[in-house]
């Protein structure tokens, strides 16, 4: 008989069978998959850089102050963060992945096009914070892609979902220097705002409901699953399960990474416009240093996620972490006024890396049962993290300079997003089948 080996909070791995072999296989319905799922969160990122990319022109629009600029970033996030995390998770291990995730593109579509119609900052905040529900297709994009394809492919496949921010945030960016400097903000918030639409579609016609969801569907009818889901589990909240003793370390080491590392890319990324300004960077200059540390950093995230297939999740974020605080220390006290631009492009080129490896290390951390509202409550502490940075950026900088900021959020804080990413065991094997991740 073949021994099982068990883990510290009881995840058990079951050693790979024969008839696996033919799984590993690549076909073209998982090129689709990970395509449609790329290009939706594209989508979503262009549509979540229009306000960090083109603000100071909304701004002089609609008038409101320097504070509220702060207070709209913090409600989208806040809102995404806790719909993800008490509404989309749980309803996604109940009704499926694939529904979940085209509404919500098609709710961040609708939304984004009504913002273009704003006309003052409360309607614009409102609808701004309504469009980012959309934001929580990261993690149900992940979850499409980690369920449909071989587990020999999982780490890469999973981590080119991020390139989407990537490709959707340089492009944002892209139309902020060229269409809102001549057409006006609103004309950037109906033509992205499109995009989603029409990806929404083609993933509704194309993409199938996971083989997972559907034997965990099977399991809560008849008692009997495939990939050995715990069926007495299911019967419980989906969030009561992810609190529970067997899981209760894993939520907690999700919870910790996600908040404290998620401000070493945030403070360049959805601030790198205010911080580059203040270095006396001009708005067209700043724009296009967005668009190509981004899009540069495409080759960043690829690489991350094939070092995660490689090396495992847990590795490839820690040298990223490592990285990047060691960078943002660099950024300060070496950088000059005639190499600030060129600093900011490396920091953002090692810090998106993080998008490259926490897909996968997300969908390893929590069983089949409860992956779906694990996935969202890493999205939602994500969103939370940027909510919670919007509120604090300003008012720090009124008491702070841009160095001190960049030193804590870009140096210090992800020595403690380390210590959460530890806390969550690792696979016993590289690239392991979820089904053999059984409670």
């Amino acid at each position: 008989m073949t021994e099982i080996a068990v883990d510290d909070d009881g995840l058990r791995e079951r050693p790979p069978t024969t008839t696996l072999a033919a799984d590993d296989r690549l076909r073209p319905y998982h090129w689709a998959v990970m395509v449609l799922g790329v290009l939706g969160y594209a989508t979503i990122a262009a549509d979540a850089a229009i306000f960090p990319t083109s603000y100071p022109l909304v701004q002089q629009s609609l008038g409101f102050s320097d504070s509220a600029v702060g207070y709209i970033y913090a409600g989208g996030f806040f809102t995404c963060g806790v719909i993800a995390m008490f509404l989309i998770g749980p309803l996604t291990d109940r009704f499926g992945r694939k529904p979940l995730f085209v509404a919500a593109i098609a709710i961040c579509s609708a939304f984004t096009i009504l913002t273009g119609f704003a006309w003052n900052t409360t309607s614009f905040g409102i609808l701004r914070s309504i469009a980012t529900i959309g934001y929580v297709s990261w993690g149900l994009a992940t979850v499409l892609i980690a369920e449909s394809v071989p587990a020999k492919h999982r780490g890469w496949m999973t981590g080119t979902v991020p390139v989407g921010w990537a490709i959707g945030f340089g492009s944002s960016a892209f139309f902020s220097e060229h269409i809102a400097a001549s057409m006006g903000w609103r004309a950037v918030f109906w033509i992205v705002g499109i995009l989603p639409l029409a990806f929404g579609i083609a993933v509704s016609f194309v993409i199938k409901e996971t083989p997972h969801f559907q034997d965990l569907q099977h399991a809560r009818r008849t008692g009997s699953s495939r990939f050995h889901i715990d069926v007495a589990k299911t019967e419980k909240s989906v969030l009561s399960q992810l609190w529970a003793a067997d899981m209760r370390r894993r939520t907690i080491g999700v919870t910790l990474f996600f908040l404290f590392i998620v401000p070493q890319y945030a403070i360049m990324s959805y601030f790198g416009l205010s911080f580059l300004q203040g270095k006396d960077i001009s708005f067209l200059e700043a724009n296009r240093a967005i668009t190509w540390a981004n899009w540069l950093g495409i080759v960043t995230i690829l690489a991350a996620s094939f070092v995660t297939r490689g090396k495992g999740a847990h590795y490839t974020l820690t040298a990223v972490g490592v990285l990047g605080s060691v960078c943002a220390l660099f950024m300060v006290y070496l950088a000059t006024p005639s190499t600030i631009v060129p600093w900011f492009i490396v920091y953002v080129l090692i810090t998106i890396g993080l998008w490259g490896g926490s897909s996968n290390f997300l969908q390893e951390a929590f069983p089949t049962r409860i992956r779906g509202t694990g996935g969202a409550w890493g999205s939602g502490m994500l969103w939370t993290s940027y909510g919670t940075l919007a509120l604090i950026v300003a008012p720090l900088l009124t008491v702070y300079s841009w160095n001190v900021l960049v030193i804590v959020f870009g140096a210090v804080l992800p020595l403690i997003a380390l210590v959460g990413l530890w806390m969550v065991p690792r696979p016993k094997a590289l690239n392991s089948n979820l089904e053999d991740l059984v409670h």
